[in-house]
Protein backbone atom coordinates (compact mmCIF):
# COMPACT_ATOMS: atom_id res chain seq x y z
CA UNK A 1 0.00 0.00 0.00
CA UNK A 2 2.76 2.37 0.83
CA UNK A 3 4.44 2.24 -2.57
CA UNK A 4 0.92 3.30 -4.26
CA UNK A 5 0.54 5.89 -1.78
CA UNK A 6 3.40 7.39 -2.44
CA UNK A 7 3.35 6.87 -6.16
CA UNK A 8 -0.43 9.53 -5.78
CA UNK A 9 1.16 11.76 -3.34
CA UNK A 10 -1.19 10.34 -0.15
CA UNK A 11 -0.66 10.15 2.96
CA UNK A 12 -2.33 7.59 5.23
CA UNK A 13 -1.82 8.55 9.01
CA UNK A 14 -2.73 5.37 11.04
CA UNK A 15 -1.99 1.56 10.35
CA UNK A 16 -5.47 -0.10 11.41
CA UNK A 17 -3.15 -3.17 12.29
CA UNK A 18 -1.03 -1.66 15.39
CA UNK A 19 -3.53 0.77 16.83
CA UNK A 20 -4.73 0.63 20.74
CA UNK A 21 -7.99 2.04 20.84
CA UNK A 22 -10.81 1.85 18.43
CA UNK A 23 -14.40 3.30 18.70
CA UNK A 24 -16.77 2.80 15.82
CA UNK A 25 -19.63 4.92 14.99
CA UNK A 26 -22.95 3.08 14.16
CA UNK A 27 -24.37 -0.21 14.67
CA UNK A 28 -25.68 -2.56 12.23
CA UNK A 29 -23.89 -4.71 9.44
CA UNK A 30 -21.33 -2.51 8.99
CA UNK A 31 -20.80 -2.27 12.88
CA UNK A 32 -20.48 -5.61 13.46
CA UNK A 33 -18.38 -6.11 10.77
CA UNK A 34 -15.62 -3.19 11.95
CA UNK A 35 -15.70 -4.59 15.47
CA UNK A 36 -15.17 -8.35 14.30
CA UNK A 37 -12.17 -7.67 12.58
CA UNK A 38 -10.77 -5.88 15.33
CA UNK A 39 -11.07 -8.51 17.69
CA UNK A 40 -9.90 -11.06 15.56
CA UNK A 41 -6.53 -9.23 15.61
CA UNK A 42 -3.59 -11.34 17.51
CA UNK A 43 -3.47 -8.11 20.38
CA UNK A 44 -6.76 -6.83 19.81
CA UNK A 45 -7.13 -2.97 20.46
CA UNK A 46 -10.23 -1.64 23.29
CA UNK A 47 -13.22 -1.66 20.54
CA UNK A 48 -15.89 0.72 21.98
CA UNK A 49 -19.23 1.14 20.02
CA UNK A 50 -21.82 4.34 19.85
CA UNK A 51 -24.99 4.53 18.82
CA UNK A 52 -28.13 7.12 18.79
CA UNK A 53 -25.49 9.84 18.21
CA UNK A 54 -24.08 9.77 21.38
CA UNK A 55 -21.48 12.23 21.89
CA UNK A 56 -17.72 10.96 21.58
CA UNK A 57 -15.79 11.80 25.15
CA UNK A 58 -12.70 10.37 25.43
CA UNK A 59 -9.39 9.76 22.94
CA UNK A 60 -9.08 6.77 20.79
CA UNK A 61 -6.51 6.18 18.40
CA UNK A 62 -9.13 5.68 15.52
CA UNK A 63 -12.93 6.11 14.55
CA UNK A 64 -14.87 3.84 11.77
CA UNK A 65 -17.84 5.16 11.26
CA UNK A 66 -20.80 3.41 9.48
CA UNK A 67 -21.75 4.89 6.19
CA UNK A 68 -24.91 6.25 7.71
CA UNK A 69 -23.89 8.41 9.84
CA UNK A 70 -23.81 11.91 8.34
CA UNK A 71 -20.77 14.51 8.87
CA UNK A 72 -22.60 16.76 11.03
CA UNK A 73 -23.98 14.40 13.46
CA UNK A 74 -22.97 15.10 17.26
CA UNK A 75 -21.09 11.71 17.02
CA UNK A 76 -18.98 12.82 14.22
CA UNK A 77 -18.14 15.99 15.36
CA UNK A 78 -17.27 15.15 18.38
CA UNK A 79 -15.37 12.12 17.06
CA UNK A 80 -13.21 14.48 15.44
CA UNK A 81 -11.90 16.62 18.31
CA UNK A 82 -11.48 13.06 20.14
CA UNK A 83 -9.60 10.44 17.95
CA UNK A 84 -6.13 10.70 15.45
CA UNK A 85 -7.64 9.76 12.73
CA UNK A 86 -11.65 9.01 11.45
CA UNK A 87 -12.29 6.93 8.68
CA UNK A 88 -15.06 4.66 6.99
CA UNK A 89 -15.41 0.71 6.52
CA UNK A 90 -14.10 0.36 3.07
CA UNK A 91 -11.15 2.97 3.63
CA UNK A 92 -10.36 0.44 6.88
CA UNK A 93 -10.53 -2.41 4.21
CA UNK A 94 -8.31 -1.29 1.64
CA UNK A 95 -5.73 0.05 4.04
CA UNK A 96 -5.39 -3.87 5.32
CA UNK A 97 -5.61 -5.64 1.59
CA UNK A 98 -4.91 -2.55 -0.76
CA UNK A 99 -4.26 -4.63 -3.93
CA UNK A 100 -6.75 -5.30 -6.64
CA UNK A 101 -9.50 -3.25 -6.11
CA UNK A 102 -11.99 -2.09 -8.88
CA UNK A 103 -14.56 0.76 -7.79
CA UNK A 104 -17.90 1.44 -9.09
CA UNK A 105 -19.64 5.01 -8.00
CA UNK A 106 -22.36 7.23 -8.95
CA UNK A 107 -25.60 8.34 -8.43
CA UNK A 108 -27.66 5.51 -10.01
CA UNK A 109 -26.81 2.12 -11.47
CA UNK A 110 -24.07 0.72 -9.28
CA UNK A 111 -25.13 -2.14 -7.94
CA UNK A 112 -25.73 -3.10 -11.87
CA UNK A 113 -22.39 -2.48 -12.82
CA UNK A 114 -20.77 -3.55 -9.63
CA UNK A 115 -22.33 -7.28 -9.72
CA UNK A 116 -21.84 -7.45 -13.69
CA UNK A 117 -18.03 -6.42 -13.45
CA UNK A 118 -17.74 -9.12 -11.19
CA UNK A 119 -19.29 -11.77 -12.78
CA UNK A 120 -17.90 -11.01 -16.23
CA UNK A 121 -13.81 -11.31 -14.42
CA UNK A 122 -15.51 -14.55 -12.77
CA UNK A 123 -16.29 -15.92 -16.47
CA UNK A 124 -13.26 -15.14 -17.81
CA UNK A 125 -11.45 -17.25 -15.38
CA UNK A 126 -10.37 -13.84 -13.07
CA UNK A 127 -11.43 -14.56 -9.43
CA UNK A 128 -13.60 -11.29 -8.14
CA UNK A 129 -15.74 -11.06 -5.27
CA UNK A 130 -18.82 -7.78 -4.88
CA UNK A 131 -18.69 -5.31 -2.05
CA UNK A 132 -19.49 -2.32 -0.57
CA UNK A 133 -23.50 -2.89 0.15
CA UNK A 134 -24.73 -4.17 3.17
CA UNK A 135 -24.40 -7.46 3.70
CA UNK A 136 -21.58 -7.67 1.74
CA UNK A 137 -18.96 -5.13 3.69
CA UNK A 138 -15.47 -4.61 2.06
CA UNK A 139 -13.84 -5.51 5.76
CA UNK A 140 -15.63 -9.34 5.44
CA UNK A 141 -14.81 -9.09 1.39
CA UNK A 142 -10.69 -8.71 1.83
CA UNK A 143 -10.54 -10.98 5.04
CA UNK A 144 -12.02 -13.76 3.10
CA UNK A 145 -10.91 -13.03 -0.62
CA UNK A 146 -8.73 -15.59 -2.26
CA UNK A 147 -5.27 -15.12 -3.96
CA UNK A 148 -4.95 -12.58 -6.85
CA UNK A 149 -8.77 -12.38 -6.21
CA UNK A 150 -10.55 -8.45 -6.86
CA UNK A 151 -12.79 -6.50 -4.73
CA UNK A 152 -15.04 -5.06 -7.19
CA UNK A 153 -16.40 -2.35 -4.70
CA UNK A 154 -19.75 -0.13 -4.88
CA UNK A 155 -18.55 2.88 -3.34
CA UNK A 156 -21.57 5.49 -2.13
CA UNK A 157 -20.96 9.05 -1.42
CA UNK A 158 -21.35 8.44 1.78
CA UNK A 159 -18.52 5.45 1.77
CA UNK A 160 -15.99 8.05 -0.46
CA UNK A 161 -17.17 11.15 2.20
CA UNK A 162 -15.12 8.72 4.95
CA UNK A 163 -12.18 7.12 2.48
CA UNK A 164 -9.07 9.48 1.68
CA UNK A 165 -6.14 7.26 0.64
CA UNK A 166 -8.55 4.51 -1.22
CA UNK A 167 -6.99 4.19 -4.74
CA UNK A 168 -8.18 1.19 -6.76
CA UNK A 169 -6.73 -0.36 -9.60
CA UNK A 170 -9.60 0.68 -11.61
CA UNK A 171 -12.49 3.22 -11.36
CA UNK A 172 -15.92 3.52 -13.17
CA UNK A 173 -17.98 7.04 -12.04
CA UNK A 174 -21.28 6.31 -13.85
CA UNK A 175 -23.16 9.67 -13.44
CA UNK A 176 -23.80 12.36 -10.78
CA UNK A 177 -27.27 14.04 -10.27
CA UNK A 178 -28.81 15.65 -7.20
CA UNK A 179 -29.24 12.73 -4.43
CA UNK A 180 -28.48 12.38 -0.41
CA UNK A 181 -28.34 16.18 -0.58
CA UNK A 182 -29.46 16.07 3.18
CA UNK A 183 -26.65 13.93 4.60
CA UNK A 184 -24.35 15.78 2.85
CA UNK A 185 -25.68 19.71 3.39
CA UNK A 186 -25.72 20.49 -0.18
CA UNK A 187 -25.06 18.99 -4.36
CA UNK A 188 -21.79 20.35 -4.29
CA UNK A 189 -20.84 18.02 -1.25
CA UNK A 190 -22.23 15.22 -2.45
CA UNK A 191 -20.72 15.99 -5.85
CA UNK A 192 -17.38 16.65 -4.17
CA UNK A 193 -17.18 13.48 -2.44
CA UNK A 194 -17.55 11.51 -5.64
CA UNK A 195 -15.14 13.19 -7.27
CA UNK A 196 -12.20 12.74 -4.69
CA UNK A 197 -11.93 9.41 -5.73
CA UNK A 198 -10.66 10.76 -9.13
CA UNK A 199 -8.88 13.10 -8.03
CA UNK A 200 -6.63 9.94 -6.56
CA UNK A 201 -6.00 8.14 -10.07
CA UNK A 202 -3.16 8.86 -11.69
CA UNK A 203 -0.86 7.86 -14.36
CA UNK A 204 -2.26 4.96 -16.26
CA UNK A 205 -4.77 3.75 -13.72
CA UNK A 206 -8.00 3.43 -15.75
CA UNK A 207 -11.21 5.80 -14.76
CA UNK A 208 -14.51 5.27 -16.68
CA UNK A 209 -16.54 8.56 -16.39
CA UNK A 210 -20.06 8.89 -17.98
CA UNK A 211 -19.61 11.80 -20.48
CA UNK A 212 -23.44 12.79 -21.02
CA UNK A 213 -24.37 15.07 -19.35
CA UNK A 214 -22.91 18.54 -18.73
CA UNK A 215 -21.34 17.65 -14.83
CA UNK A 216 -19.14 14.36 -15.77
CA UNK A 217 -18.10 15.99 -19.34
CA UNK A 218 -16.05 18.90 -16.87
CA UNK A 219 -15.03 16.18 -14.97
CA UNK A 220 -13.25 14.58 -17.78
CA UNK A 221 -11.74 17.31 -19.53
CA UNK A 222 -10.10 18.34 -15.90
CA UNK A 223 -8.87 14.76 -15.56
CA UNK A 224 -7.39 14.57 -18.94
CA UNK A 225 -5.81 18.29 -18.46
CA UNK A 226 -4.32 16.49 -15.18
CA UNK A 227 -2.35 13.61 -17.22
CA UNK A 228 -5.15 11.27 -16.52
CA UNK A 229 -5.88 7.93 -17.87
CA UNK A 230 -9.60 8.82 -18.62
CA UNK A 231 -11.95 6.14 -21.03
CA UNK A 232 -15.12 8.40 -21.77
CA UNK A 233 -18.72 6.64 -21.67
CA UNK A 234 -20.37 8.29 -24.72
CA UNK A 235 -20.09 11.74 -25.39
CA UNK A 236 -22.54 14.82 -25.21
CA UNK A 237 -24.24 13.58 -28.54
CA UNK A 238 -25.32 10.44 -26.13
CA UNK A 239 -24.27 6.93 -25.99
CA UNK A 240 -23.48 6.76 -29.14
CA UNK A 241 -21.56 9.86 -29.45
CA UNK A 242 -17.37 8.22 -29.69
CA UNK A 243 -15.73 11.10 -27.47
CA UNK A 244 -12.17 10.14 -29.73
CA UNK A 245 -13.55 11.91 -32.45
CA UNK A 246 -14.00 15.01 -30.81
CA UNK A 247 -11.47 15.30 -27.74
CA UNK A 248 -10.00 15.50 -25.74
CA UNK A 249 -9.83 11.59 -24.62
CA UNK A 250 -7.98 9.07 -26.86
CA UNK A 251 -10.18 6.20 -25.15
CA UNK A 252 -14.06 5.93 -25.32
CA UNK A 253 -16.95 3.60 -24.80
CA UNK A 254 -20.07 3.75 -27.23
CA UNK A 255 -23.22 2.21 -28.47
CA UNK A 256 -22.10 2.25 -32.42
CA UNK A 257 -25.42 3.56 -34.02
CA UNK A 258 -25.19 1.45 -37.34
CA UNK A 259 -23.92 -1.89 -35.95
CA UNK A 260 -25.66 -1.51 -32.84
CA UNK A 261 -22.17 -2.70 -30.88
CA UNK A 262 -20.59 -2.07 -27.68
CA UNK A 263 -17.60 -0.98 -28.83
CA UNK A 264 -14.68 0.26 -26.99
CA UNK A 265 -11.39 2.19 -27.64
CA UNK A 266 -8.97 1.47 -25.63
CA UNK A 267 -5.13 2.01 -26.37
CA UNK A 268 -5.64 3.18 -29.84
CA UNK A 269 -7.43 -0.21 -30.87
CA UNK A 270 -11.21 -0.36 -31.65
CA UNK A 271 -13.29 -3.17 -29.80
CA UNK A 272 -16.61 -4.30 -31.42
CA UNK A 273 -17.45 -6.02 -27.94
CA UNK A 274 -21.37 -7.76 -28.58
CA UNK A 275 -24.44 -6.76 -29.98
CA UNK A 276 -26.37 -4.95 -27.41
CA UNK A 277 -29.51 -6.56 -28.35
CA UNK A 278 -27.96 -9.81 -26.96
CA UNK A 279 -28.01 -8.66 -23.39
CA UNK A 280 -30.39 -9.39 -20.99
CA UNK A 281 -30.69 -6.88 -19.05
CA UNK A 282 -33.09 -4.00 -20.07
CA UNK A 283 -32.72 -0.35 -20.82
CA UNK A 284 -30.64 1.93 -22.61
CA UNK A 285 -28.73 2.89 -18.71
CA UNK A 286 -28.39 -1.20 -18.56
CA UNK A 287 -25.86 -0.57 -21.99
CA UNK A 288 -23.96 2.17 -20.41
CA UNK A 289 -23.49 0.10 -17.39
CA UNK A 290 -22.25 -2.84 -19.94
CA UNK A 291 -20.11 -0.36 -21.99
CA UNK A 292 -18.38 0.76 -18.66
CA UNK A 293 -17.86 -2.76 -17.60
CA UNK A 294 -16.65 -3.50 -21.36
CA UNK A 295 -14.37 -0.58 -20.76
CA UNK A 296 -12.73 -2.03 -17.84
CA UNK A 297 -12.26 -5.59 -18.71
CA UNK A 298 -10.53 -4.59 -22.12
CA UNK A 299 -8.33 -1.95 -19.99
CA UNK A 300 -7.16 -5.01 -17.84
CA UNK A 301 -6.10 -7.36 -20.80
CA UNK A 302 -9.47 -9.35 -21.10
CA UNK A 303 -10.18 -10.33 -24.61
CA UNK A 304 -13.44 -9.30 -26.34
CA UNK A 305 -14.75 -12.58 -26.52
CA UNK A 306 -14.78 -13.43 -23.04
CA UNK A 307 -15.81 -9.92 -22.05
CA UNK A 308 -19.14 -10.88 -24.50
CA UNK A 309 -19.49 -14.30 -22.87
CA UNK A 310 -20.17 -12.32 -19.43
CA UNK A 311 -21.85 -9.86 -20.45
CA UNK A 312 -24.96 -11.80 -22.68
CA UNK A 313 -25.04 -14.35 -19.70
CA UNK A 314 -25.94 -11.31 -16.71
CA UNK A 315 -29.73 -11.18 -15.83
CA UNK A 316 -31.04 -8.62 -13.94
CA UNK A 317 -30.53 -7.93 -10.53
CA UNK A 318 -33.64 -8.05 -7.73
CA UNK A 319 -35.47 -5.23 -7.52
CA UNK A 320 -33.86 -3.65 -10.78
CA UNK A 321 -36.32 -3.17 -13.75
CA UNK A 322 -37.11 -7.46 -12.43
CA UNK A 323 -39.84 -9.10 -14.38
CA UNK A 324 -42.22 -10.56 -12.01
CA UNK A 325 -44.98 -11.98 -13.69
CA UNK A 326 -47.45 -11.97 -16.67
CA UNK A 327 -51.01 -11.89 -14.92
CA UNK A 328 -54.11 -12.07 -18.17
CA UNK A 329 -51.58 -10.33 -20.81
CA UNK A 330 -50.04 -7.75 -17.91
CA UNK A 331 -46.35 -7.97 -17.11
CA UNK A 332 -45.17 -6.76 -13.57
CA UNK A 333 -42.13 -5.53 -13.19
CA UNK A 334 -40.47 -4.37 -9.83
CA UNK A 335 -38.15 -1.35 -9.93
CA UNK A 336 -38.04 -0.63 -6.43
CA UNK A 337 -34.36 0.37 -6.32
CA UNK A 338 -35.42 3.31 -8.30
CA UNK A 339 -35.61 5.76 -5.63
CA UNK A 340 -34.97 8.86 -7.29
CA UNK A 341 -36.56 10.16 -10.77
CA UNK A 342 -33.72 9.99 -12.66
CA UNK A 343 -34.02 6.16 -11.80
CA UNK A 344 -37.48 5.77 -12.84
CA UNK A 345 -36.81 8.20 -15.92
CA UNK A 346 -34.59 5.14 -17.01
CA UNK A 347 -37.10 2.45 -16.24
CA UNK A 348 -39.56 4.45 -17.90
CA UNK A 349 -37.81 4.70 -21.22
CA UNK A 350 -36.43 1.27 -21.42
CA UNK A 351 -40.30 0.07 -22.64
CA UNK A 352 -40.63 0.63 -26.46
CA UNK A 353 -43.72 1.64 -26.81
CA UNK A 354 -45.75 -0.34 -23.83
CA UNK A 355 -48.08 1.34 -22.51
CA UNK A 356 -47.17 1.55 -18.75
CA UNK A 357 -48.97 2.14 -15.36
CA UNK A 358 -46.53 3.12 -13.03
CA UNK A 359 -46.56 3.57 -9.35
CA UNK A 360 -45.38 6.63 -7.71
CA UNK A 361 -44.24 7.63 -4.47
CA UNK A 362 -43.14 7.00 -0.79
CA UNK A 363 -40.75 9.13 1.20
CA UNK A 364 -40.11 12.16 -0.96
CA UNK A 365 -36.36 13.29 -1.49
CA UNK A 366 -38.40 16.92 -2.57
CA UNK A 367 -36.31 16.73 -5.99
CA UNK A 368 -37.14 17.58 -9.13
CA UNK A 369 -39.75 16.13 -10.98
CA UNK A 370 -40.21 18.68 -14.70
CA UNK A 371 -37.85 15.75 -16.35
CA UNK A 372 -40.10 12.55 -14.90
CA UNK A 373 -43.71 14.61 -15.58
CA UNK A 374 -42.71 15.18 -19.18
CA UNK A 375 -41.54 11.80 -20.02
CA UNK A 376 -44.38 10.18 -18.57
CA UNK A 377 -46.56 11.80 -20.90
CA UNK A 378 -45.56 9.94 -23.59
CA UNK A 379 -44.64 6.35 -22.11
CA UNK A 380 -47.06 6.34 -19.15
CA UNK A 381 -50.42 5.09 -20.18
CA UNK A 382 -51.66 5.78 -16.04
CA UNK A 383 -49.43 7.21 -13.29
CA UNK A 384 -50.54 6.49 -9.70
CA UNK A 385 -49.32 8.54 -6.70
CA UNK A 386 -49.33 7.26 -3.32
CA UNK A 387 -47.50 7.27 -0.22
CA UNK A 388 -46.41 10.76 1.83
CA UNK A 389 -45.04 11.97 -1.58
CA UNK A 390 -48.42 11.58 -4.03
CA UNK A 391 -49.82 14.27 -3.13
CA UNK A 392 -46.70 16.42 -4.40
CA UNK A 393 -46.73 14.15 -7.13
CA UNK A 394 -50.04 14.33 -8.15
CA UNK A 395 -49.84 18.04 -7.98
CA UNK A 396 -47.80 18.43 -10.37
CA UNK A 397 -48.69 15.74 -13.08
CA UNK A 398 -52.08 17.32 -12.66
CA UNK A 399 -50.49 21.13 -13.32
CA UNK A 400 -48.69 19.71 -16.42
CA UNK A 401 -52.24 19.19 -17.73
CA UNK A 402 -52.18 15.42 -17.20
CA UNK A 403 -56.13 13.87 -17.50
CA UNK A 404 -57.98 12.30 -14.66
CA UNK A 405 -58.61 9.42 -16.75
CA UNK A 406 -54.24 8.79 -16.59
CA UNK A 407 -53.57 10.30 -13.18
CA UNK A 408 -54.54 8.77 -10.02
CA UNK A 409 -54.20 8.79 -6.43
CA UNK A 410 -53.88 5.98 -3.65
CA UNK A 411 -53.52 6.49 0.13
CA UNK A 412 -51.02 3.44 1.05
CA UNK A 413 -49.18 1.16 -0.83
CA UNK A 414 -51.48 -1.64 -1.34
CA UNK A 415 -54.14 0.78 -2.85
CA UNK A 416 -51.65 1.91 -5.27
CA UNK A 417 -51.41 -1.53 -6.37
CA UNK A 418 -55.20 -2.74 -6.43
CA UNK A 419 -55.25 0.50 -8.65
CA UNK A 420 -52.60 0.24 -10.94
CA UNK A 421 -54.31 -2.94 -11.47
CA UNK A 422 -57.42 -1.76 -12.39
CA UNK A 423 -56.22 0.65 -14.60
CA UNK A 424 -53.93 -2.14 -16.11
CA UNK A 425 -55.43 -3.92 -19.42
CA UNK A 426 -53.93 -6.33 -22.01
CA UNK A 427 -50.63 -5.50 -23.34
CA UNK A 428 -49.82 -2.88 -20.24
CA UNK A 429 -47.06 -3.37 -17.96
CA UNK A 430 -47.33 -2.33 -14.19
CA UNK A 431 -44.28 -0.93 -13.43
CA UNK A 432 -42.91 -0.29 -9.50
CA UNK A 433 -40.38 2.56 -10.11
CA UNK A 434 -41.76 4.49 -7.32
CA UNK A 435 -38.94 7.57 -7.78
CA UNK A 436 -38.86 8.38 -3.76
CA UNK A 437 -37.51 6.40 -1.00
CA UNK A 438 -39.56 3.58 0.96
CA UNK A 439 -39.69 4.45 4.40
CA UNK A 440 -42.77 5.95 4.96
CA UNK A 441 -43.97 2.44 4.76
CA UNK A 442 -40.96 0.56 4.74
CA UNK A 443 -37.41 -0.55 6.46
CA UNK A 444 -36.27 -0.14 2.77
CA UNK A 445 -36.32 -0.23 -0.74
CA UNK A 446 -36.19 -4.07 -1.09
CA UNK A 447 -38.72 -4.65 1.61
CA UNK A 448 -41.02 -2.49 -0.73
CA UNK A 449 -39.97 -4.75 -3.47
CA UNK A 450 -40.35 -7.89 -1.95
CA UNK A 451 -44.33 -6.70 -0.75
CA UNK A 452 -44.75 -5.96 -4.60
CA UNK A 453 -43.96 -9.46 -5.53
CA UNK A 454 -46.52 -10.75 -2.49
CA UNK A 455 -49.23 -8.49 -4.54
CA UNK A 456 -48.18 -9.69 -7.84
CA UNK A 457 -48.29 -13.73 -6.49
CA UNK A 458 -51.67 -13.81 -4.64
CA UNK A 459 -53.05 -11.98 -7.98
CA UNK A 460 -51.61 -14.63 -9.96
CA UNK A 461 -53.19 -17.06 -7.53
CA UNK A 462 -56.69 -15.53 -7.65
CA UNK A 463 -56.19 -15.14 -11.74
CA UNK A 464 -55.56 -19.08 -11.74
CA UNK A 465 -58.43 -19.67 -9.38
CA UNK A 466 -61.42 -17.87 -11.05
CA UNK A 467 -59.95 -19.61 -14.41
CA UNK A 468 -60.63 -23.34 -12.43
CA UNK A 469 -63.80 -22.42 -10.81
Amino acid sequence: MEEILKQNNIIASVDPRSVRSVCVLGSGVTGDAVADYFRSLPNPPTIDSYTDDAEVTKHYDLAVVSPGVPPHSRMVVSARRQVDELIGEPELAYRISPGRWIAITGTNGKTTTTALMAHVLNRAGVPARVAGKPGTTCIEAVRNRGEGEYIVAELSSYQLYYSKTLVPDAAVLLNITPDHIDWHGGYAAYRDAKLALLGRMHGNLPVVVDAVSDQTTDVIRSRVAAGDRVIALGSREGLCGDMTLSGPVSESAYLDAKTGKLTCVIEGKRHSVMSAADLKIKGIHNRQNALAVAAVALAMGLTPEKIAVGLAGFEALEHRIEFVAEIDGVGFYNDSKATNPEATCKALASFDNTPLVVMLGGRDKGTSLDELVQLAESTCKTVVCYGEAGPRFHAAFAEAGRSAEGLKSAGDFKAAFQTALDAAAVGDVVLLSPACASFDEFSSYEERGGYFKQLVTAERARSDFEKVS
